[in-house]
């Protein structure tokens, strides 16, 4: 492997762990990463993270399911809204320029990190 090889899949690995650690936010990261060190745009950036964090988030959910640590009734109602979101997200992904891209991502960063802290 050459070394870009390396350096992304020792970011998968910090990915990975902080999706797996935090039971999501990991594709953040993975956004990140994929921009700074793959050099992609913003829109393929973030079309990319999701299929990156769909095995982990796989494999993280089925230690969360047999530790005892899932809500199923929460589970059920959350899944019908956020598959609903995901495809709204997915489309809207595809009208937007890189540049609105950003700044959206970059907002939503500051409010979630806002909102952990106070």
């Amino acid at each position: 492997m050459q070394k870009r090889q390396w350096i992304l899949a020792a970011l998968g690995t910090a990915v990975g762990a902080v999706n797996g650690f935090m039971g999501g936010g990991g594709g953040v990261f993975a956004v990140v990463a994929l921009t700074a060190v793959a050099g992609l745009q913003q829109k393929n950036a973030q079309a990319t993270a999701i299929l990156i964090i769909l095995p982990t988030s796989l494999v993280s959910a089925v230690i969360y399911i047999f530790s005892g640590s899932v809500d199923w009734t929460v589970t059920l109602y959350s899944t019908i809204g956020i598959t609903l979101g995901g495809v709204l997200g997915a489309l809207l992904l595809k009208k937007l320029n890189n540049d609105t891209l950003k700044l959206i991502f970059g907002f939503v960063l500051i409010l979630a990190g806002v909102r952990m802290v106070v």
